[in-house]
């Protein structure tokens, strides 16, 4: 009913123990994905998902906007005053063609870098307070 182990080198330690009982290694905790069978076993680690990248930070596709700009189509400029930076138009605002240049305005206001996201926001607004009898024509293009 026992049998003999040997712990150390010398034989005079011996140590009994019961033949019938086995020494089993633990398992390692084995690792498996989410809503499976495997998963609700014991001693089963579930997985986490995988992160969807939520923050990380992605590169904005350059807007029609900027490419307007890069090439000078656009009738304004930069002006700078003592109360700050304003556009100065060199067209009148009433005679612009609002059905081609206010889309591209208002697809600027995705830009997030100096001078396109400045440009962007305060064309908007001259455009909108300037023309307000032209805009609701072009809101479907919007």
């Amino acid at each position: 009913y026992f049998k003999q182990i040997n712990l150390s080198i010398s034989m005079a330690s011996k140590v009994l123990m019961p033949a019938d009982r086995v020494i089993r290694k633990k398992k390692t905790d084995e690792e498996a994905e989410g809503f499976t069978l495997k998963a609700g076993m014991k001693n089963v680690k579930v997985r986490g998902p995988p992160s969807a990248m939520a923050f990380k930070e992605r590169p904005a596709k350059a807007t029609s906007f900027r490419k307007f700009y890069e090439r000078g189509d656009f009738p304004i400029q930069l002006e700078h005053d003592t109360k700050g930076n304003k556009i100065a138009w060199k067209v009148e605002i009433e005679k612009l063609d609002f059905h081609h240049y206010l889309p591209l305005f208002f697809d600027g206001l995705c830009e997030t870098v100096h001078p396109y996201e400045f440009f962007s926001r305060q064309g908007v607004h001259d455009m909108l307070e300037h023309g307000a009898h032209k805009v609701l024509p072009v809101i479907p293009q919007l």
